[in-house]
């Protein structure tokens, strides 16, 4: 009796194993074993399209910087003449006609203002001061025939006017000038004094737009 016993116990034991083993291997409805689903990861290629794809949607190119075009037939310095016209005295200051000639061999035009300002020594000269501010308007394009001339007024403050430690007179040899749109300068010699100094209230130099 008690061998019968221990051997209930031991199919027992060897029934409870034989169904935590069916347990751990199930079948589907098909009776086929279920299988971990599989995880399949993007290719490469495709990530990094995607990630260049999302880099392009977000990112912006900087603002490019616009250069106003020259006018095409504006005068080059080596087209023009330049001289001083007759000095005109006014109340503490004085009015000096710069006047362009064209020496070249077609039409050419100038179109706003020069850029002015004292210069020590004559051409290669240190500029002396702040440079021409400029006075009203434009008056449009001035076409110039071989020959032709336009003229732009520079008002110069007489140095007096200013205080001496905020001026600092200095002997200055002439005026350098660049044609309206043009990076290139002219020479024009009138000998005087300028205020080597700069500020707000030291305006001793100011220009008009060319006209015919």
């Amino acid at each position: 009796m008690q061998r019968q016993s221990i051997v209930i116990r031991g199919l027992g034991i060897l029934g409870i194993a034989a169904a935590l083993t069916a347990a751990g291997c199930s079948k589907d409805d098909a009776g086929t074993p279920e299988s971990a689903p599989t995880v399949t990861s993007a290719p490469a290629a495709t990530a990094t399209a995607a990630a260049a794809a999302a880099t392009s949607s977000t990112a912006t190119s900087p603002a490019s910087a616009v250069t106003p075009a020259a006018h095409p037939d504006g005068c080059m310095v080596s087209e023009l003449r330049l001289t001083l016209g007759e000095v005109q005295g006014a109340a503490g200051s004085r009015e000096l006609p710069l006047v362009f000639t064209n020496v070249g061999g077609r039409t050419c035009v100038l179109d706003g203002f020069p850029g002015v300002s004292y210069v020590q020594g004559g051409a290669d000269g240190a500029q002396v001061g702040a440079a021409a501010t400029r006075t009203g308007e434009s008056h449009g394009a001035v076409s110039l025939a071989p020959d032709g001339t336009a003229t732009a007024t520079v008002r110069a403050v007489n140095v007096e006017n200013y205080p001496t430690d905020t001026c600092s007179p200095t002997d200055v040899a002439g005026l350098r000038v660049y044609p309206p749109n043009d990076t290139g300068s002219i020479f024009v010699a009138y000998p005087t004094r300028g205020c080597s100094g700069t500020g707000a209230d030291l305006n001793q130099l100011s220009v008009l737009a060319v006209t015919g």
